[in-house]
């Protein structure tokens, strides 16, 4: 009992739920074996590789923070033998999530990244084009082979370690989430295949509450991952602080109790039991799918990073690891006196370690590593506009998303039918019956919550399903090998009360009220013939949740459409850290692309300041572009085109010609055949450009073609889009968007609240047909202006003519509904009513053009929310870039329109107890 419970490894069982589970424990305690003279040699060489390389990066970059793992170097052979003995078990794909400590030795001796590309990054010369991240926050994958222990063989292994942010712990979800969605692309419903692996600090583990939040996610069935191991790097410290400063709880551990996770303590200093106590955990996570929690106990050697002096705060306790000496001096010393190995071998193995550091610093100083130019286009967005040059009308800015009506009354039908035996609620039976009606012909209107559905059928049905008569050539315009999409798709929904939807409105799962049985129709339209739809409410968690979807968004590699939603758009605050580090930044920052939708309810109904609003002005702040510059005329934008023309003519003897050109597109990916044979591509590509058929580029040339680009598709470059749909079909079109475009984005979309049981809030079912498509701005009285009818007179226009308008109003969401209702009731006839769809990225052209139909209007910004929030400080600066670069054009000498603001002024808080948003005078 003792040596199995008071040396160097023991265990906390008492708090697991059930004696057999304590029993297999205890019996994996009691009845550790002593490592064989190979495994001994294995843990030697790890430990002389960790400290060979810690040592090398200090002597050449002694000016650099690496955050190193000295005091705890055991952690890196017992993560070895961790991920050899997953794989061995039958586990293909591990991801794991780390903070900074020891992730440079984790990214090179494990992950078996090249030290000379990471000596690069300490240098930051890596890279004349792009910024990216700190070394310590980037990712890396490797496909591994660990040798089997019995039978001969190997196991492969697919390891990946996420980027992440500075914010500690906020990966972990992220985490989880790419493994939930692997594991359901892979159909590894038992969950043994992809497993999560996370590690910790023990300050960070202790005191961040989205360590509890992502806790509290493992036995949830919409979240659960078959148990993570969570493996903590115990400085005993937190930066500056002391344990007795950090928590409150005797260990570090004590917040994995609550999920009844065994907790195993060990000494870094022993690396056989560090070894032991990953074997125990591996063993633990394949037999009871559950986590389990490795405290690796040591110290820090340095200060927080490698300039920093501890002794300042900490004077007794650097004082006690100056005079302690490394894990592998004392490993080596064991060794010896067991006559494992002699004191030669060890330093010949220190040697053989040294010399290998060497030979990559050695091709890195040669520029091996050092990004050129042509590498950099392949990944960039001008090697896009040179493949985009010849394909203009190819998948061109509508995005086409309308289906055809018997499709649409089809699917509508089916998922309003329920199985033989089912018995609803009396509520949802009528609310069933009232969406039938939504779907009967071209003038059935249909609210938001049904568009929503249809949105999640049609994305889910698989090529060929449908109604009888219609055929494949009727779904598609461009390509009818497509079917209802680009592809099929997943879809999956998570948030608090998602399932009902916190205003009643959805009811995407039913439950049996004599059997509590659950049902998601849209999960069972056509058996067999559909992609999973998912529906769970999630624990009341916003950081843990969101961070897992957009980690679930990221593993399912656009195989689905993911949505996190809200109960109150004001709530995703708690979120913020997702949203700002990984939501907006994720892409320029890592180059990881999402498609993550975040459903935000929005509005101002007299809920009070905690349930109106969004925040819009925040997520429109986080978006990337330039409100003093059209797309591609931003000075930055300019002098990235000029630093790549530069470049890539350097590489090729300064300059660039039809050769050269093709030579590119073929490395970056571009397509053989048809229009893009080397003949045909060279000249649409030279006709493009207005070049001779023998004239070379130049760098203005360079510069038109990549301007020209950014004009067509600016959209690609944004780093995300917002959304304020103000109809039920708008809504359709900007889910069924998501997936049916060559790209992916996050997607802000704000929901309407009141607007949900809102008659006039609602749309004809022809405007979701073929030919539709989202409108980024709604004109009044045009086709997707869905209360164009209302109002009229026969064979009479309700509004005057254009020459005749006074005012154009802008607006977005639903105070709209609230204009239009004034403008009726006050038979106002010379008012235009203009709704901004998507708020970004802005689309200058179509506002310009909508309100250039009125000239001589005034033009009038008006909002629900007050003056500092909103989108008004957004929208402001862009219209005036957009009307002066349309005056400039035009070569006018008129002053540029100025748009002018009405609404609430400004404000600290954001909701108000007043319904009025701004008086009749200064609205009409």
């Amino acid at each position: 009992m003792r040596s199995a419970y008071c040396g160097t490894l023991s265990a906390e069982l008492s708090h697991l739920a059930t004696s057999a589970k304590k029993q297999w424990l205890v019996q994996r305690m009691e009845d550790r074996q002593q490592p064989t003279r190979q495994q001994q040699l294995a843990i030697l060489r790890g430990l002389i590789d960790a400290d060979a390389f810690e040592k090398f990066l200090a002597s050449k970059f002694p000016a650099s923070k690496r955050f190193g793992v000295e005091g705890c170097e055991a952690v890196l052979v017992g993560l070895d033998t961790l991920v050899a003995r997953c794989a061995q078990q039958g586990v293909r794909r591990i991801e794991l999530g780390m903070p900074h400590r020891g992730r440079l030795n984790v990214l090179c001796n494990i992950l078996k990244k090249p030290p000379g590309a990471l000596y690069g990054e300490m240098e930051g010369g890596q890279s004349e084009f792009h910024v990216g991240d700190v070394k310590y926050h980037m990712g890396q994958s490797a496909s591994l082979q660990y040798a089997n222990e019995e039978g001969g063989g190997t196991s492969p292994v697919r390891l990946s370690i996420a980027p992440n942010p500075s914010h500690l712990e906020f990966i972990g979800p992220v985490v989880l989430g790419m493994v939930r969605a692997e594991q359901t692309r892979l159909q590894d419903t038992a969950r043994e295949k992809v497993m999560g692996l996370l590690i910790h600090g023990d300050a960070a583990f202790a005191g961040l509450g989205v360590v509890a939040e992502t806790l509290q996610l493992a036995d949830t069935p919409g979240f659960t991952t078959g148990g993570t191991i969570h493996v903590i790097i115990n400085n005993q410290v937190g930066f500056t602080t002391a344990p007795a400063d950090g928590r409150s709880s005797p260990h570090c551990t004590d917040i994995a109790k609550t999920i009844g996770a065994p907790i195993l303590h060990v000494n870094a200093d022993d690396p056989e039991a560090v070894v032991a106590a990953c074997c125990i955990a591996a063993d633990w996570r394949a037999e009871h799918k559950q986590d389990v929690v490795v405290d690796i106990v040591g110290y820090r050697r340095y200060g927080h990073n490698e300039l920093d002096d501890p002794t300042i705060t900490l004077p007794l306790s650097y004082q006690a690891v100056a005079r302690h000496p490394p894990v592998l001096q004392h490993y080596t010393s064991k060794l010896h006196q067991l006559g494992v190995v002699q004191t030669s071998e060890v330093h010949a193995l220190q040697a053989q370690a040294t010399k290998q550091y060497e030979q990559e610093f050695e091709a890195f100083q040669s520029g091996k590593y050092k990004e050129s130019a042509q590498n950099w286009l392949q990944s960039s967005w001008q090697g896009d506009a040179l493949q985009a040059v010849g394909q203009a009308g190819v998948w061109g800015r509508q995005e086409p998303t309308g289906l055809p009506l018997p499709t649409l009354a089809w699917l509508g039908n089916a998922v309003c039918d329920l199985p033989t035996g089912f018995t609803p609620h009396q509520h949802t039976e009528k609310l069933l019956q009232k969406r039938r009606q939504m779907c009967q012909d071209e003038s059935s209107r249909v609210d938001f919550s049904m568009a929503e559905a249809l949105a999640f059928g049609t994305l889910a049905l698989r090529r060929g399903v449908g109604p009888t008569g219609v055929t494949p050539s009727d779904y598609f315009s461009i390509d009818p090998s497509l079917g209802l999409n680009r592809g099929h798709y997943a879809v999956r929904l998570s948030g608090q009360d998602s399932e009902r939807g916190t205003f009643n409105q959805r009811h995407a799962a039913l439950y049996d009220q004599i059997t509590g049985k659950r049902l998601v129709r849209l999960n069972n339209m056509v058996e067999g013939q559909q992609e999973p739809v998912e529906v769970w409410n999630s624990p009341l968690s916003e950081a843990a949740v969101l961070g897992f979807e957009y980690g679930y968004s990221l593993g399912c590699a656009g195989t689905s459409l993911v949505c996190w939603e809200a109960q109150f758009g004001d709530f995703a605050n708690n979120a913020q850290v997702i949203i700002d580090q990984f939501i907006a930044a994720g892409e320029e920052r890592w180059g990881q692309q999402s498609g993550l939708v975040l459903l935000l309810p929005h509005g101002y109904d007299g809920a009070g300041p905690d349930h109106s609003s969004a925040r819009l002005e925040r997520f429109l702040s986080l978006c990337n572009d330039d409100a003093d510059h059209l797309p591609g005329h931003s000075p930055a934008q300019r002098r990235q085109m000029s630093a790549t023309f530069t470049a890539l003519a350097k590489e090729h003897g300064g300059r660039i010609n039809r050769q050269q050109v093709l030579t590119m597109l073929e490395a970056a990916g571009g397509e053989r055949g048809g229009a893009w044979e080397q003949g045909e591509l060279a000249e649409t590509l030279w006709a493009e450009m207005g070049l001779e058929p023998d004239a070379h580029i130049t760098q203005d040339v360079w510069q038109q073609v990549m301007v020209q680009h950014m004009r067509r598709h600016a959209e690609r470059l944004a780093n995300m889009f917002v959304v304020n749909a103000t109809t039920p079909a708008q809504m359709f079109h900007a889910l069924r968007r998501q997936l049916n475009r060559p790209f992916q984005k996050p997607l802000v979309l704000l929901t309407p609240k009141y607007l949900l049981h809102h008659r006039p809030a609602t749309s004809a079912l022809q405007d979701f047909t073929t030919g539709t498509f989202f409108n980024r701005v709604i004109d009044d009285g045009k086709a997707s202006d869905n209360t164009r009818a209302m109002g009229e007179k026969a064979e009479e226009p309700w509004l005057l003519p254009a020459d005749q308008t006074r005012r154009v109003i802008l607006c977005s969401g639903q105070i709209y509904y609230a204009l239009s209702r004034g403008r009726r009731s006050r038979q106002i006839r010379d008012i235009i009513l203009v709704r901004l769809e998507q708020i970004a990225p802005f689309p200058h052209d179509l506002v310009t053009q909508v309100v250039m139909q009125y000239a001589g209007a005034q033009v009038i910004w008006c909002q629900e929310e007050p003056k500092n929030m909103g989108a008004w400080r957004y929208v402001k600066p862009r219209m005036d870039t957009a009307m002066r670069e349309l005056m400039e054009s035009q070569q006018g000498t008129a002053q540029p329109l100025r748009i002018r603001y009405v609404g609430r002024p400004a404000a600290a808080s954001p909701g108000s107890h007043l319904t009025a948003i701004c008086s009749d005078y200064h609205l009409f």
